[in-house]
């Protein structure tokens, strides 16, 4: 049975993240406190696109001060997962 919904799903993006602190000005051990995370969870964030629990989605915005949804890309979903 094929599915009619999205082809995509949305992750986090490295890139807005990395682009996001670099420009907030804030250390990854600050970001880390406030998302209530460890320093290798927020270098991992940095690091590559990945899944983000809402949860982390919301404080990491919160602490970047800009939208849940800057950070996130849509990553298309292989045909043979559909």
């Amino acid at each position: 049975m094929k599915q009619n919904g999205p082809k995509t799903v949305m992750y986090l993006s490295a890139v807005k993240v990395r682009s996001k602190i670099c420009t907030s000005g804030k250390a990854q051990s600050e970001i880390a406190e406030w998302c209530r995370c460890s320093e290798r969870q927020v270098r991992n964030w940095c690091r590559k696109n990945t899944n983000i629990s809402v949860a982390n989605l919301y404080a990491l915005a919160d602490c970047l001060n800009c939208k849940p949804e800057d950070l996130l890309i849509a990553v298309e979903i292989p045909e043979n997962k559909v």
